[in-house]
C-alpha cells in the first residue's frame, strides 16, 4: 500500500456514515446469538448451501462459501469484531460462536456496533415485516415506508413476496379503487408525520419493473372482476395505475422513492424498465439501489439522461466487490459524485459491518487509483469521500 492509498485508508475509516438501506433485526432476534444465527440471518445462507450443528456440515459449508464475496467480508467482519484472526474453521467454529454469544448477552451490544464500530449517524430502516418501523431505537434508525403491499389490494387473498398485503397490515382497508388511492394516500402523510423519510419498492421480487400509464377504467377490471377470470395483464394494470399514482404522492410529498433494482425475479427487473416511470414523474426522485447490478450500464444511462435518478451503491460492494469498483469508476466519472450514496442492505450488526469494511475497500482502492492516475487529486478523492458517506444521503433524505 502506498502512501496515497493509506492517507485515504485513514480518511475513509474515521469518517461518519449515514448508512441508507437496512433490515435490521428487532432486538429480540439477538438473544441466544451465536454464529450460525450470523450465518442464517446473512447473504451466505443465499447460496443455499445446507447448515447443520455437526462437523460435517460446517467443513461442506465452508467449502462451498469460502471465496464467495458475502461470506469473505462477513469472515473479515467477525474476525475483526471477535478478535478472531484466524480463518473460520470446523475446528475453531465453536470458539468464535461462543464469543459472538458472550457478546450478545449486552442487549445493546448489536446496537453499539452500528453506532460505535460504523460509526454511522443514521440508518435508514426497512421494516418490510412491519412497515414504517423504527425497530425502537429513533436514534439510530430512520424508517422508510414499504409500499409493496399496495400492488396487491386487488384481492384479500394476494401476498407479495414478503407474505404481506394491505389486508393483513391494516384496518379497513376500501375495495373501491378510488377509495383505495386515498387510503394509500393518508397512510403516507401519516407515516411521513411519524418520521418516515423516504418509500422503499421491491416489487422486483415479484414482477418487471415495466410500469405503463394506465387507464382508471382499466385499472379498476382488475377489482371487478371475478377472480377466477383476473388475468395477468388485468393485474399488472391494477399495479402499474398504483405506482403511478404512489409516485405523484413522493413527489407532493417530497418523499424519495428507494427501488430495487437488477436481482430479484430477474426478468424486467433491470432498471431501464423504469424508463417511462422516471420520465414521466419528473418531480419524484428515484433512487436506485444495487445500481440495477448486473445490469449497471442502465443506471448509468439513466443517469446521464434524468435530473430525478439517484444511484444506490447499497448491497453492491458484498454482492460483487470488482463490479461496486467498476461501478464506482463510472460514476465518478459521468460527473455524478454529489448523487452518490450507499447503505449496508443487511439483517444483522456483523454482517453490516462487513458490508461497510468492503464499501470502505472499493472506496480506497478506486480513489487511490484515480488520484495515482492523476484523474483527480488527494483533495478531491476526499470530497468524493464526504459525499458518498454523508452529504449526499443528508441532502437526499433529511
Amino acid at each position: 500500500m502506498n502512501n496515497i492509498q493509506r492517507e485515504l485508508v485513514d480518511y475513509i475509516k474515521g469518517h461518519p456514515i449515514i448508512n441508507t438501506h437496512s433490515h435490521h433485526l428487532q432486538d429480540h432476534i439477538y438473544k441466544a446469538f451465536n454464529l450460525d444465527s450470523v450465518l442464517r440471518q446473512s447473504y451466505v445462507n443465499w447460496n443455499q448451501v445446507p447448515l447443520e450443528s455437526t462437523y460435517e456440515s460446517r467443513v461442506n459449508f465452508l467449502e462451498k462459501n469460502r471465496y464467495n464475496s458475502y461470506f469473505v467480508w462477513l469472515e473479515k467482519s467477525l474476525q475483526e469484531l471477535y478478535h478472531f484472526k484466524e480463518p473460520l474453521t470446523a475446528d475453531n467454529w465453536n470458539e468464535l460462536s461462543g464469543r459472538i454469544e458472550e457478546a450478545h448477552r449486552d442487549e445493546d451490544y448489536h446496537v453499539s456496533i452500528l453506532t460505535e464500530k460504523c460509526q454511522y449517524k443514521k440508518i435508514i430502516l426497512d421494516t418490510y415485516w412491519e412497515p414504517g418501523s423504527n425497530n425502537g431505537h429513533p436514534h439510530i434508525f430512520t424508517p422508510t415506508f414499504r409500499i409493496d403491499p399496495f400492488f396487491f389490494g386487488y384481492s384479500p387473498d394476494a401476498r407479495d413476496h414478503d407474505g404481506n398485503s394491505p389486508f393483513k397490515l391494516y384496518d379497513n382497508v376500501p375495495e373501491d379503487l378510488d377509495e383505495y388511492i386515498d387510503f394509500i394516500e393518508k397512510l403516507i402523510i401519516l407515516k411521513k408525520e411519524e418520521g418516515c423519510i423516504a418509500l422503499k419498492c421491491a416489487i422486483a421480487y415479484d414482477r418487471g419493473l415495466d410500469f405503463e400509464q394506465v387507464s382508471r377504467d382499466r385499472a379498476y377490471q382488475a377489482v371487478r372482476k371475478d377472480p377466477a377470470r383476473r388475468s395477468k395483464e388485468d393485474i399488472k394494470a391494477y399495479q402499474d395505475y398504483v405506482f403511478i399514482n404512489i409516485c405523484k404522492m413522493a413527489a407532493q410529498q417530497k418523499l424519495p422513492i428507494q427501488c430495487h433494482t437488477g436481482m430479484g425475479q430477474l426478468i424486467g427487473t433491470n432498471a431501464m424498465a423504469l424508463k417511462n416511470l422516471i420520465e414521466g414523474n419528473p418531480d419524484t426522485k428515484f433512487v436506485l439501489f444495487h445500481c440495477s447490478y448486473p445490469w449497471m450500464d442502465d443506471v448509468n444511462g439513466l443517469l446521464r439522461a434524468y435530473d430525478n435518478v439517484y444511484p444506490d451503491l447499497s448491497w453492491l460492494p458484498i454482492l460483487s466487490t470488482s463490479a461496486a469498483m467498476r461501478m464506482l469508476h463510472e460514476l465518478i466519472e459521468g460527473g455524478t459524485s454529489d448523487k452518490v450514496s450507499w447503505g449496508c442492505d443487511t439483517w444483522t450488526s456483523e454482517e453490516s459491518y462487513g458490508a461497510l469494511l468492503a464499501f470502505r475497500f472499493v472506496l480506497a482502492m478506486v480513489l487511490g487509483e484515480k488520484v495515482m492516475n492523476s484523474y483527480i487529486t488527494i483533495d478531491d478523492a476526499k470530497a468524493i469521500v464526504d459525499n458518498i458517506m454523508y452529504k449526499n444521503p443528508l441532502k437526499l433524505y433529511y
